[in-house]
């Protein structure tokens, strides 16, 4: 009979998992012996488990489907948490399989032990001790069945090396067995009562969000828009879930949104939201961006989503791609169009804005100007990968999406450091897409040494550092609300070039606006794992504050 950790990375490979990232230790090392023997899946070691959760996480969010993380116990867990938590808040299904200390000496205070599971609990959909080899393919089938269902999530299953080595009878159940693989269409009935309610409203807009690129459900919005005539305005974290060149796309709303969906959604008198979840960014959690006096229509996959913050006048549970063919099926029959908006109009405005804060006369360089080169450089399907900080507000301000699914960035945890290992999970599952992350010199620091795996599994990611010298994001919060007291803010960097190209990779460093363009561009045809460092202007910080 197999032992436990063969018959369990067996059930990765029935779920078309072929990559696992992680590092070994002692109580993990029967997984990796079993990985050993299965070349179907590669096995990237990193140089922290947070960098391996954080690849985890990417490839996921790029591929759609779940990945899998491994780490030893103790230590290896609780640095892989800052991930998991991530991964829960932007409702990622990352399955974490850990180690924990054996049987024999457990809750003796032994070497690394720690109660993991109430440890993990607040950040993970579900977490589970494996007891004996004969409960691992059972808690393997939980493990995915719990992180695909949604809302899609982080679970943590852990056992110790001697559950692992034991020996079990083999359960080769296909997923479809033990999991639901489709979503249940939404009830005629509640879009009937939608469609009575756009029949009566004047103003209405659609607000779409990360369900709409799950589903892969971007082309049929973008239809749904066209036949309807409202305009889209996406939530903050997902401003591909239509391309902005679509006529009706307003673009991202929120602090440092487009002001083209900041001045136009307040204007709606029935706010439709499509897969979405409300986040405090885009909404502040109060009404404003979203009328007091506008009814709301709110839709998602997952039923907990519903009425977060805001009480909806309807509230609809089921799949996107049904909820939005519902839709189209009635308003077709309506033969209605409801064009109340210049889109036209408010999105030249918006451009006209943007291009004013891009100068290429400022030395250092300016953020939005750099924010807009990259825009440039980065091919119409390449993939960008935003880290946490001041520098996020700048690229959701310059960034056009062309594509679907090619903005990744962490939603509501905003870990500053996780963009580097998250661009290079993006890169394994899309290998044939350019990858771009941009992040601040902190970011950069914070998962410095994913460099190597970088260039030893060559994995040819451009990272982007917009150097400041300092946390530029807390610069801006105390200029904005402390008056300018500038507090320990302030620090001083290497050449992030210099270090990249000592690691084996490309690196440059920029210090003029006219070889931003040309860094760039080097950067992405080196074909190599790539650094450009950018030394940019302190005082030219994105606000903290909402503008309109």
């Amino acid at each position: 009979m197999p032992a436990g950790a063969r018959v369990l990375v067996d059930c990765l490979l029935r779920e078309g998992i072929d990559h696992v990232f992680g590092i070994p230790g002692t109580q993990n090392l029967p997984i990796l012996d079993a990985l050993y023997d299965t070349p179907q899946i590669r096995f990237i070691l990193t140089r922290h488990e947070q960098g391996a959760a954080f690849m985890a996480f990417g490839f996921a969010r790029a591929s759609g489907g779940p990945s899998v993380v491994t780490v030893t116990e103790g230590p290896g867990v609780t640095n892989a948490a800052t991930a998991m938590a991530a991964a829960l808040r932007a409702f990622v299904p990352v399955i974490a399989v850990t180690g924990t200390a054996e049987h024999r000496i457990r809750e003796r205070d032994a070497n690394q032990e720690l109660d993991q599971i109430s440890f993990v609990r607040p950040i993970t959909k579900w977490a589970y001790s494996i007891p004996s080899a004969s409960k691992v393919q059972e808690a393997m089938r939980k493990a995915f069945r719990m992180a695909l269902t949604e809302p899609l999530g982080p679970v943590h299953v852990e056992s110790s090396r001697d559950v692992y080595l034991a020996e079990t009878e083999v359960e080769p159940y296909e997923p479809a067995s033990y999991r639901p693989v489709t979503l249940p269409d939404c009830n005629p009935k509640q879009l009937d009562q939608v469609m009575a309610l756009l029949e009566r409203s004047e103003r209405p807009v659609f607000v779409a969000g990360g369900g709409v690129l799950q589903e892969k459900a971007s082309e049929a919005l973008g239809r749904l828009a066209e036949l309807s005539g409202i305009p889209v305005a996406a939530l903050q974290y997902f401003p591909d879930v239509i391309p902005n060149t679509h006529p009706l796309s307003i673009g991202p709303m929120g602090r440092n949104g487009w002001s083209s969906a900041n001045r136009l959604v307040p204007k709606a008198d029935l706010v439709i939201a499509v897969g979405a979840r409300m986040d405090i960014f885009s909404t502040t959690f109060q009404y404003g961006i979203i009328s007091r006096e506008a009814k709301l229509v709110h839709h998602n996959a997952a039923p907990t989503q519903l009425g977060v913050p805001f009480p909806f006048a309807v509230g609809v549970v089921g799949s996107t791609v049904s909820f939005i063919a519902g839709l189209t099926e009635r308003v077709e029959r309506s033969r209605r169009k409801w064009a109340w908006a210049d889109v036209a109009k408010a999105r030249a405005e918006w451009e006209a804005e943007r291009k004013a804060n891009a100068r290429a006369d400022i030395t250092p360089i300016a953020p939005p100007f750099l924010a807009d080169a990259m825009r440039k450089a980065l091919p119409a399907n390449g993939v960008l990968v935003v880290d946490a900080g001041n520098q996020a507000k700048q690229m959701r301000m310059q960034y056009d999406a062309y594509e679907p699914g090619t903005y990744i960035t962490m939603d509501d945890w905003g870990a500053v450091g996780g963009a580097f290992p998250i661009a290079l999970g993006a890169k394994l599952a899309r290998p044939d897409r350019p990858v771009m992350c941009s992040m601040g010199d902190m970011g950069m620091m914070v998962n410095l040494g994913e460099l190597e795996t970088a260039v030893r599994e060559n994995i040819p990611v451009v990272a982007v550092v917009y150097n400041d010298q300092g946390l530029g994001n807390e610069r801006a919060f105390q200029r904005d609300l402390y008056g300018g007291r500038l507090f320990g803010v302030d620090y001083r960097n290497p050449d992030f070039g210099a270090v990249a190209r000592d690691f084996g990779a490309y690196g440059e460093q920029v210090r003029d606006p006219g070889e931003v363009a040309g860094a760039l561009r080097r950067a992405l045809e080196s074909r190599k794992p790539a650094v450009v460092d950018v030394l940019i202007h302190q005082d030219m910080l994105a606000s903290v504050a909402i503008k309109a």
